[in-house]
């Protein structure tokens, strides 16, 4: 994984600082990543995570809870 520069750690710091109630973080492992997708897990590129709406079945994800 390659180290971010002082920037980018400054942005995923503002970024992280925004409330995101609308939404649930999961650990997906790259392995995974196309089950997850089919399920509709969403990626966030800026702060490199997957991420459920809070309004889908929570169960279907629950290994990557």
């Amino acid at each position: 994984m390659k180290e971010l520069t002082l920037k980018e750690q400054a942005d995923r710091l503002n970024y992280k600082a925004k409330p995101a109630p609308h939404r649930v973080n999961i650990r997906v492992p790259f392995a995974d990543k196309e089950q997850a997708k089919a399920l509709g897990a969403k990626w966030d590129g800026t702060l490199k995570t997957w991420y459920i709406p809070m309004d889908m079945d929570m169960g279907k994800f629950r290994k990557w809870l």
